[in-house]
């Protein structure tokens, strides 16, 4: 993620903002069934905002949402041991999730479902195409996206729907089964940063004159957990996929203007259709694709160079690419899971919250008290840079300009930090920064599962993981898998190993608590193993949180339809003016203005005459609707009498069929149909007389 923190805006920003306070309490009186069988639950919800969020990742040179191109959603598993122990997993397409926001689900699920808030893990794939103005404190509501501060309209569409989510999951819980396993995957992902991997001791046999090394110094592991329940048939069919693979979702780069989830939304869709399509359950399959340790993992794309360009282009067709790529994975390994599933499911979660400016010594390790920001951040990350800034030495990272040679045995050892250490508080007061993390442990039979707020570099990740294992098999509990799950539960930018930290690359820059992160992280994460094989179980949570926080406000003005809709525009064809384009159709029509489109309910499909009858689209086991990747809607301008103008795009049309759009209602008022049109095999449209 890209963090833009220069002097001049900290000091505009500040200005004409207002303050709310969140207080929620610790739910209380938790239960958990203890019904013998294993039982599990799943659902997609939708949390797609309304036109003008502005979206995360790239900092002030992101753009607003004006539409969608793959739907924003959160994926939910509930899971159930029937001895007691359950939890329920959310998956979102989101840069980062929020620890505020998990506690407001949790608070709102606990009386229905029993769930602890430990029992809860909140994850993210990192997409930097959506809204993130929904953390817990101010300093990432200001600086990771083109919008500051708290957005609360958004926080509650999201809370709301993901509570709901997981009381729907609960409720419609089935017997079931899983599976759990692992596929390395390579091709897809580089390191970014190997400037600085190479400094690693455990890092060995890699040069930098080795145009192969990026590609080896990867994490090329795709984990899932495959969830089987049990249909009305009696037979157990596909559920759901927990899975986590570590890539940055930064292919569709920061011109981009409407919401997508990147090269996971492509890949998630691929996995849900492909098991849809050959097991026909009587539900819809559930593919929730977390991000892993990608702190340093950049996708797979052609090497743009550590040089600024003026424009990045927005590649969907790179996107769709790798996309495709890790679902075609993903299917061979949920397919190759399972002979393995079983009915006999053992389930725990540990959870420790602290705050790591007050306790921040453990083992002997010491954490900085104070964040602090390093001149690297304002630069940006290797093929994503700043425009202007990274032109300027002082801000890139990796040089003797931006790290110090001199006085470096402090937290922040080598850390420039940006603006001056006596002047960054000034601008970035300390309080202002996230300062609680949520230390949490998830158990699925021999899976442990490590859902960290950090961005976490590759060989941090392995050091994490390995100090956890550690503990599990002095126990004689060794685990086959262990994986860390990048920015869960919260954001806190990265996490770097020492010797990665000292290079003061971006991420060793944007690592905020200084060059022991990594080493503190492991050793916290080490001792909540411990008391947890001592204990049984860990849930010590603060009893209430309390939060004062900088609101704005993001949503269209509501105001009321007063016209009707209509077609402005029939079917025509937009043919690629660039090899990396794609030809699509296009419709446009008049409908209620964007405070009334509710995004996050269904609004576009194409469907195809099949004798005097239209039925839906579908083309490879893919309906061609706005919850798939072909379908894009776009909010274009405001009109009169309360009305917009909207688009939608037909990507990769297909031929040999008659087709028309359908537009779905709102505000009461009716769906619209497009005439109908066939698409020849160069995607020319052709209007046909209904």
């Amino acid at each position: 993620m890209r963090l833009i923190v220069t002097l001049l805006m900290a000091a505009s920003l500040a200005a004409c903002a207002s303050t709310q306070s969140f207080h929620v309490s610790q739910p209380q009186n938790t239960f958990q069934s203890a019904g013998g069988v294993a039982e599990a639950g799943a659902v997609n919800v939708d949390i797609t905002p309304p036109p003008g969020m502005p979206m995360g990742g790239y900092s002030v040179m992101a753009n607003k949402g004006e539409g969608f191109r793959t739907r924003i959603k959160a994926r939910v598993i509930y899971l159930s041991d029937g001895k007691g122990h359950a939890m329920a997993i959310v998956q979102g397409d989101l840069t980062a999730a929020s620890l505020l926001a998990h506690h407001m689900i949790a608070a709102k699920v606990a009386e229905t479902t029993g769930l602890k808030p430990s029992d809860i893990a909140f994850t993210a794939s990192h997409t930097h195409s959506s809204p993130v103005n929904f953390f817990d404190n101010d300093f990432y509501n200001k600086h990771t996206s083109s919008g500051q501060w708290l957005e609360t309209n958004y926080l509650n569409l999201m809370v709301n729907q993901i509570s709901d989510g997981i009381i729907a999951a609960y409720e419609n819980r089935r017997p079931a089964k899983i599976a759990t396993g692992k596929k390395d995957v390579y091709g897809l992902n580089r390191n970014r940063a190997m400037t600085a991997y190479v400094l690693n001791k455990d890092v060995k046999g890699l040069s930098l004159d080795d145009p192969e090394a990026k590609y080896k110094a990867v994490n090329p592991s795709l984990y899932m957990v495959r969830v089987d329940a049990q249909d009305q048939d009696g037979k157990f069919k596909p559920l759901a996929a927990f899975s986590s693979f570590s890539m940055h979702n930064t292919t569709i780069a920061a011109p981009v203007d409407i919401y997508n989830g990147d090269v996971f939304g492509f890949a998630q869709r691929d996995l849900e259709w492909a098991m849809t399509d050959k097991y026909q359950p009587s539900w819809q399959v559930v593919s929730a694709l977390t991000n892993g340790t990608h702190g340093d993992m950049a996708p797979n794309v052609h090497d743009e160079g550590d040089n600024w360009v003026s424009h990045y282009p927005v590649e969907w067709k790179v996107s769709s690419e790798l996309g495709h790529k890790l679902g075609a994975a993903s299917i061979e390994l949920f397919n190759e899971l399972e002979p393995a599933l079983t009915g006999k499911v053992t389930l725990a979660s540990a959870a420790r919250e602290l705050n790591i400016r007050e306790h921040n010594r453990v083992d002997g390790i010491e954490l900085c008290k104070d964040a602090a920001v390093g001149t690297p951040v304002a630069a940006g990350a290797y093929e994503r840079r700043t425009p202007w800034l990274t032109l300027m030495p002082f801000f890139h990272g990796g040089n003797f300009m931006t790290r110090r040679t001199f006085f470096k045995d402090g937290c922040q050892g080598t850390k420039q930090h940006l603006g001056f250490a006596y002047l960054q508080p000034l601008l970035e007061p300390k309080d202002s920064f996230p300062n609680t993390v949520m230390f949490q442990i998830l158990r699925i039979n021999d899976m442990v599962v490590l859902p960290l707020p950090f961005e976490v570099t590759v060989e941090s990740g392995r050091r994490i993981a390995k100090a956890v294992d550690d503990v599990f098999a002095k126990a004689g509990q060794a685990p086959k898998y262990t994986w860390v799950a990048s920015v869960s539960n919260g954001y806190f930018g990265y996490t770097t190993t020492p010797e990665e930290y000292a290079y003061q690359n971006y991420e060793g820059g944007h690592t905020l608590y200084g060059k022991n992160n990594t080493p503190y992280l492991a050793a916290q994460l080490q001792h909540l193993a411990q008391d947890y094989l001592s204990e049984g179980s860990v849930a010590e949570m603060k009893p209430n949180w309390d939060y004062l926080l900088t609101v704005n406000n993001f949503y269209p003005e509501a105001q009321e339809a007063k016209g009707q809709r209509a077609l402005l525009s029939q079917p025509e064809t937009v043919l690629a003016s660039k090899a990396r384009d794609e030809d699509y159709v296009r419709v446009q029509w008049l409908d209620v203005n964007a405070s009334q489109i509710n995004l996050h309910q269904a609004l576009v499909q194409v469907e195809k005459r099949e004798g005097q009858a239209w039925v839906p689209l579908i083309v490879k086991g893919n309906r061609i609707s706005d919850e798939g990747y072909d379908i894009e809607v776009r909010y274009l301008d405001e009109a009169k009498d309360g009305m917009a103008k909207y688009e939608t795009r037909w990507y990769n049309p297909a031929s040999g069929g008659e087709y028309r759009f359908v537009i779905a209602s709102r505000a009461n008022q009716p769906a619209l149909y497009s005439n109908a049109f066939r698409v020849d095999a160069k995607a020319q449209v052709a209007l046909l007389n209904d």
